[in-house]
C-alpha cells in the first residue's frame, strides 16, 4: 500500500498561492527556465527530477546527464513504489549559482497548481522529504553548496508575479484566437462588429500594457538582486516591443524613420534568440561585409526589430541542428540582409503566397507575421522578399536606405 503523498504539506503551505492553478504551457516553461541556465554554463551542481508525463524536454534532461560538472538523478514511476507521487513532479537542485525547489501537483481538469523557492533554506525540506528513496546517500554533495544560506523572499514573489502574467498571457492568448477564428467568418461589411472587436482589443492591449509593467518592475528587481542582466535584458527588450506594438494597434500606419546603425539592431535580436535556438541546437552566424560605420539606414528600429525577430523564428521553426547565417553587405545605394536557414524548403506552389494576408503553413498559425513584417518594410521604403527556397537552403532579404550617400 502506498504512503501519503508527502509532497502534500507543501501544497498547503501559506507561501503557495492558492486557487492560481497553471497550464502544461507555463510548467514547462519553467522547467527550462530552471535547467536551462545549468545545461548551457556547465555549472558545478546536483539535481533530482521527477518529470513523468511532461514531453519536449528530453534533450534538455539529456544536455544535463552529458555535462561533466552535474550530478543528475532523473526517477521514474518504477521508483516510487512505496512513495505516492503519481501526480506530483519536481525538480530539486543545488548549485554554486543558485539552488531551486519546484514541485507541481497535477489537478483534475489537467491544470497544474505549483510550489517554487528559490535560494531559499526550504530547499533543503523537500530534499530530505524525497531522499529517502535514494539508493545513495547524495547528502554530501547536496549540502556542500549550503542552501540554507538566505531566504530570499523578494525574488521568490517577483518569479510567482511573472509567472502569473506568463499565464495570464496565455488565457489572452487563446482569448485572442478564438475571436481571430471568429472573425474570419464574418463578412468585411460588418462595421459594427467590426468596431467591437477593436474595442475589445483595445480593452485587453490596455490590461496588458499595465501587466508589462509590472513584469518590467519585477525583472528590474529580479535584476539588481541577483546581478544578472544576461537573463534580464532580452526580458525588458520585449517588453518595451510589446508595448510599442500595442500602442501602434491605435496608429498602426505611423512610421518613426531615423538613421540607425542596422548591425546594433541585428545584434539585439540575436541577444534575444540566443537561449531559444539552443533548444533545437541551432545558433546563428552572423557574416559581415560592410564597415560599422557604413551600416546607417534610415528604419523605423522597433519595426524593423520586429522584422528580423520574426524571419530568424520562422528560420528556427524549419530547422535544426543547423547554422542560421546573417549576412550583411551593401548593394549599391541600400544595405541588403540576407538570412538563411538550411531546412525544410517552402513549399514551389506557395512561394509567391507567403506574404499574403491570412496565408499560414502552421496548424495553429494566423498568418499575419510575413504580411505584417512585408508592410513594415515597405513603410520604410524597402524590399523584403523571399530570395529562393529549395532543398539546400532558404534566404529571405531585406533591403533598406543607406543613411549616407556620397
Amino acid at each position: 500500500m502506498k504512503q501519503k503523498n508527502r509532497f502534500n504539506k507543501y501544497f498547503e503551505n501559506e507561501n503557495l498561492i492558492q486557487a492560481e492553478f497553471y497550464s502544461l504551457e507555463v510548467i514547462k516553461a519553467l522547467i527550462r527556465s530552471i535547467l536551462e541556465p545549468l545545461a548551457s554554463t556547465n555549472t558545478p551542481s546536483i539535481v533530482f527530477t521527477y518529470l513523468e508525463g511532461i514531453e519536449g524536454i528530453d534533450s534538455l534532461v539529456k544536455r544535463l546527464e552529458y555535462s561533466k560538472n552535474i550530478i543528475l538523478r532523473n526517477f521514474n514511476s518504477f521508483e516510487f513504489e512505496k512513495f505516492d507521487v503519481e501526480k506530483t513532479g519536481f525538480i530539486v537542485l543545488n548549485s554554486k549559482r543558485y539552488n531551486c525547489a519546484f514541485l507541481f501537483n497535477k489537478k483534475e481538469d489537467n491544470t497544474y497548481e505549483i510550489y517554487l523557492k528559490l535560494n531559499s533554506k526550504l530547499v533543503c525540506g523537500v530534499y530530505e522529504t524525497i531522499k529517502n528513496i535514494f539508493l545513495i546517500n547524495y547528502d554530501e554533495k547536496f549540502y556542500e553548496f549550503h542552501p540554507e544560506r538566505r531566504e530570499n523572499e523578494l525574488v521568490n514573489c517577483a518569479v510567482l508575479n511573472i509567472i502569473k502574467q506568463f499565464q495570464e498571457s496565455i488565457k489572452e492568448s487563446e482569448y485572442n484566437s478564438k475571436i481571430q477564428q471568429n472573425y474570419k467568418t464574418i463578412t468585411k461589411t460588418n462595421e459594427t462588429l467590426r468596431n467591437e472587436i477593436y474595442a475589445s482589443v483595445k480593452q485587453i492591449a490596455h490590461e496588458i500594457k499595465n501587466q508589462l509593467s509590472i513584469l518590467d518592475i519585477y525583472t528590474r528587481i529580479f535584476e539588481k538582486k541577483t546581478g544578472d542582466t544576461e537573463t534580464t535584458e532580452p526580458i525588458k527588450k520585449s517588453v518595451a516591443l510589446i508595448k510599442s506594438q500595442i500602442e501602434q494597434f491605435k496608429n498602426f500606419d505611423i512610421v518613426n524613420l531615423s538613421e540607425k546603425n542596422i548591425k546594433a539592431i541585428i545584434q539585439d535580436s540575436i541577444r534575444m534568440y540566443s537561449t531559444i535556438l539552443k533548444e533545437k541546437n541551432n545558433k546563428i552566424v552572423l557574416i559581415d561585409k560592410i564597415p560599422n560605420i557604413e551600416a546607417n539606414a534610415f528604419v523605423d528600429s522597433e519595426k524593423f526589430l520586429i522584422v528580423i525577430n520574426n524571419i530568424i523564428k520562422n528560420a528556427h521553426d524549419s530547422t535544426k541542428n543547423d547554422d542560421i547565417i546573417i549576412k550583411i553587405e551593401q548593394i549599391e545605394t541600400r544595405i541588403k540582409i540576407s538570412i538563411i536557414n538550411h531546412g525544410q524548403q517552402i513549399d514551389k506552389n506557395n512561394q509567391k503566397r507567403i506574404f499574403d494576408q491570412g496565408y499560414t503553413t502552421k496548424k495553429e498559425g494566423w498568418g499575419v507575421g510575413l504580411a505584417v513584417c512585408k508592410k513594415y518594410i515597405d513603410s520604410q521604403f524597402g524590399i523584403l522578399e523571399l530570395e529562393k527556397s529549395d532543398e539546400k537552403e532558404t534566404i529571405f532579404s531585406l533591403f533598406v536606405p543607406v543613411a549616407n550617400i556620397e
